[in-house]
This record gives C-alpha cells, structure tokens and sequence, in this order.
C-alpha cells in the first residue's frame, strides 16, 4: 500500500496538471474574444505570438517524429536531401511559418464563436485530458519507450481534430447561425454578415475575409439546389462548399493542435537530430530503456 499510494497521488496531480495547462489555451482564446474590440495592434501580436509559440511546440514535434521515421527506415544519415528537407533550419522556418498561418485563422474564427462552439471546446478539452493518459499507456507496447509519449500527443491531437470537425459540420449545415436561402452571393458579400469588432486595422481586414469566406460557405449550402443552375453563381457555390468543409477542419486542428502543444517537448528529439549528422550512415540505434516514464508522465 505504501508505494501504490504515492503513485496514485502523482497520476492525480498529473491529471490536474494537464487540465489546467490546456485551460489556459482556452482561456487565452476566450479573453481575446472579449477583448479584440478594445485590443492595439501591439496586444494583438502579443496575443498572435503565444498563440504560434504554443502551436510551433506541437509542429516541432512532429516535424522531428517524421524526420526520426526517415532516418530509421528510409534514408541514410548521409544523404543530403535528408540535410536539406529535414534539416533544422528548414524544418524550423517551415513550422514557424504554418503555425503563424493557423494562430492567425484560429483567432479569426474565435470571433465568430457562438456559445455552442465554446462549450464544444470545453468538451474536447476535458476528452483530451482524460484521454491523453490512456493512449501514453496504450502505446507502451506498441511504440518505443522514448517516443510513445510524443505519439499520445499525436494520436489524440487527430482525434480531437476529427471530433471538433465533425460537430462543427453538423451545427452549421444543421443549425446555421445566419440564413442566406434565396439571397445571391453579391448580397451575401456587400451586408449579409457581421463584421468583427477588432481594435487592430490589419487583423480587422484579415477577420473580415474570413467572416466573408464562412458566411459564403452558408450560402453555398443553403442554396446548393438553386445556385447550380445559374452558371454565373456556380463557381462561386463551388468555391463556399470548399470553405465549408476545409476552414472548419483548419480551425479543428489549430485548436487541437494548441492543446498538445503547451506539453510538447520537441528539444528531446532537437539533441539527438544534431547528433544523427555526426554518426556514420545506417539505421538508427535502438530506443533505450523507458526508465523515465513517471517524470514523462507527470509532464505529458
């Protein structure tokens, strides 16, 4: 009993932990939702920079994951494209670049969030927290000892993306915020949405052609059955039912990928990337032994 206790407690602080780590990503998207409005262009870039910090940790992360199943199975450590391609500089800029792309798009729609989607995010975020644990246990038997806790994160970002996007699809098409039935897309574009409120001239703009894009998309599935036989609306019912389908999935994984990213640790697999350059060609070393798993666990 007196060593079952100890770790009882640590798996429990370690849940708490966890929560209150991922709350804080949904705390920071609730309060630039508050306060975008009254927010200078400084605040806003303060907020922007979190958001992509947060979002480069995970992208790193799996960045390096890749890289390690390219060095193990495919390429040799010699091979220059594997300097190249998955070099640091390139992986690093390359992730830089999309995490500042998707904290933009996530702060754009967090504009736009009803009190549905709020408590949807919640929701995930007390899925993920519960299931983050489970997949870290699941994959000890099936992945090696010092990447199964980077592979939960992996494995339960996907599956948050899939569960956001997919109840996201459903509440549009089924309960849709604005109704655009029998309106044409020009009307759509001059006065059939509401603007978003944001301090800050650049990011206005920005949110603007989002809330465009989204409130075209509506129109696309509400009219599909009427815009198909006018040619000139056509084209444009095409390009709404694309952001219909791809802006929520962009938002899912933004969100998701936020969440892993306040407990990713890419600089783990940053140290043993620059020493794959100074080994001699072939496959990698066997992963040691899983020695650390109550301190991975207690910061997974």
């Amino acid at each position: 009993m007196s060593q079952t206790m100890p770790r009882h407690r640590l798996m429990t602080y370690a849940v708490l932990i966890r929560l209150c780590t991922m709350t804080t990503m949904l705390l920071l998207l609730l309060v630039w939702f508050l306060n975008a409005h009254r927010l200078t262009c400084s605040w806003v870039l303060l907020v922007h920079l979190i958001i992509t910090c947060v979002l480069l940790m995970a992208g790193m992360e799996h960045a390096l994951l890749h890289r390690r199943a390219m060095v193990s199975a495919y390429m040799r450590r010699e091979a220059p494209v594997l300097r190249t391609l998955y070099g640091r500089g390139f992986l690093l800029v390359q992730q830089v670049l999309l995490s500042a792309l998707l904290a933009f798009a996530l702060m754009a729609a967090a504009l736009q969030f009803v009190p549905r989607q709020w408590s949807l995010l919640v929701a995930d975020l007390l899925l993920m927290t519960l299931l983050l644990p489970w997949l870290s246990r699941s994959a000890g038997g099936l992945v090696r000892g010092d990447y199964r806790f980077a592979m939960a994160r992996h494995w339960g970002m996907w599956i948050s993306v899939v569960l956001i996007w997919v109840e996201y699809m459903l509440a549009l098409l089924y309960a849709p915020p604005a109704a655009y039935l029998g309106m044409r897309w020009q009307e759509v574009v001059l006065y059939g949405y509401s603007a978003p409120d944001v301090g800050c001239e650049p990011i206005r703009t920005f949110a603007n052609v989002i809330a465009t894009a989204q409130a075209l998309s509506l129109w696309a599935a509400q009219n599909y059955a009427r815009a198909m036989t006018d040619p000139t609306q056509a084209t444009v019912l095409w390009v709404g039912l694309l952001i219909l389908v791809l802006f929520p999935f962009v938002v899912a994984y933004a969100f998701s990928r936020a969440l892993v990213g306040v407990m990713a640790r890419p600089w783990e697999m940053w140290t043993s990337m620059v020493e794959d350059f100074r080994q001699p060609g072939g496959r990698s070393e066997p992963a040691s032994n899983d020695e650390s798993a109550p301190f991975d666990e207690r910061r997974s």
